[in-house]
């Protein structure tokens, strides 16, 4: 089995360790992982700090007056299929393709 703590220095296993950044699903590989070779000799680990799941929920619910509606993304050829969305009163639904939020 593969060994990193014996083909790296000590001292560059530390610098890994503290220069390793989470994911959003929080993933992290104990220092002997052979998955972690991949960021040996001064690599980083480079993660979006941009979640999708938190940019969809930064955006405003959209207030409707109806309960049957339709979202398609908004953006022309840029959007996505049309998806009909049934409402009830006073529930949040969400699109399936964008997460944009509607209430009835």
């Amino acid at each position: 089995m593969f060994n990193l703590a014996r083909t790296v220095r000590p001292a560059a296993i530390a610098r890994f360790s503290r220069a390793c950044a989470s994911t959003h699903t929080g993933q992290s590989y104990e220092v002997n992982d052979p998955r972690n070779a991949r960021f040996i000799g001064g690599k980083m680990k480079e993660v979006n700090p941009n979640f999708a799941v938190n940019m969809v929920a930064a955006e405003p619910i959209d207030v409707v007056g109806k309960t049957h509606i339709y979202c398609d993304g908004g953006h022309g050829a840029l959007g996505h299929p049309r998806v009909f969305i049934n409402l009830e009163k006073g529930v949040t639904k969400s699109c399936g393709y964008c997460g944009k939020q509607f209430r009835a």
